[in-house]
């Protein structure tokens, strides 16, 4: 039998083993390279291909990787799995394999359609390249990167001019945790930082806030920006890439002041 062990967010409860420990039972030979998952979901097109994810052996054993089981104390439901799924903290979800039924420990690099061809990006800073652009190397998609969202407050609402108005939100780190929160309520010319709610853990959403008054009326842009703790921010300008894979461009929420 393995541990089991549990971990809490602000939203849930979920149940877990460790994949290290599911592999040190099983034995992992000398000069595996990397670990393969397959879950019971098949094509919805017969002849498409089956999708599979791996992880390099490191990152699989790293103790934080997770197969868990139960969710609020009940057996994870198939929209969320059911029976076991993968979790990879600090990845995109598309490692995050749901039914999760066969893992495979291979001594050569996954080739398999969904790590070659799809879910791919240029392998540059912030993956961008330039439309159109060609011989640009890719790779497969992994650590996500950190985003923040103003709730409250949506495009088009109007606030009145030189009232104290609360901004709440989330923000996230991607791979890491949040180290601030900034916040703008004039398109970006200037910046204030946020209150930060309670931290959860690196790898969880954190609430923010902060109140602020627009001193005239007008139309204007509230923007937030997330940096964390690994000393990433959020990019004034988009990254380009063909399948517009890790977007984390700030955020602009457009205001009538009156």
């Amino acid at each position: 039998m393995f541990l089991a062990r549990s971990g809490r967010t602000a939203l849930w409860e979920t149940h877990w083993v460790r994949l290290k420990d599911v592999l040190d039972r099983a034995g992992v030979k000398a000069g595996a390279v990397q670990v393969r998952f397959n879950g019971l979901d098949e094509p919805v097109v017969a002849e498409a291909p089956d999708f599979m994810k791996s992880l390099d052996v490191d990152h699989a054993r790293d103790g934080e990787v997770m197969i868990a089981y139960e969710m609020n104390g009940q057996q994870l439901a198939l929209l969320n799995g059911f029976p076991l799924r993968l979790v990879v903290p600090g990845w995109y979800s598309t490692y995050w394999v749901k039914m999760l039924n066969d893992i495979e420990v291979l001594d050569q690099p996954d080739t398999n359609y969904w790590m070659k061809t799809a879910y791919t990006i240029p392998d540059t800073p912030h993956a961008s390249i330039r439309p159109g652009q060609t011989g640009v190397k890719f790779v497969p998609i992994s650590r996500m990167v950190p985003r923040s969202f103003i709730t409250n407050i949506k495009s088009g609402d109007t606030l009145r001019a030189g009232v104290s108005t609360l901004a709440r939100g989330i923000a996230f780190g991607g791979d890491a945790g949040v180290s601030r929160v900034e916040f703008s309520s004039d398109g970006g010319k200037s910046w204030q930082e946020a209150q930060l709610g309670t931290d959860e853990g690196k790898y969880s959403f954190r609430q923010w806030q902060i109140h602020f008054s627009l001193p005239t009326a007008g139309n204007q842009l509230l923007m937030v920006r997330c940096t964390s703790s690994s000393g990433e921010a959020q990019p004034d300008t988009p990254n380009w890439n063909s399948a517009g894979f890790m977007r984390n461009v700030i955020e602009q929420t457009a205001v009538v002041v009156a």
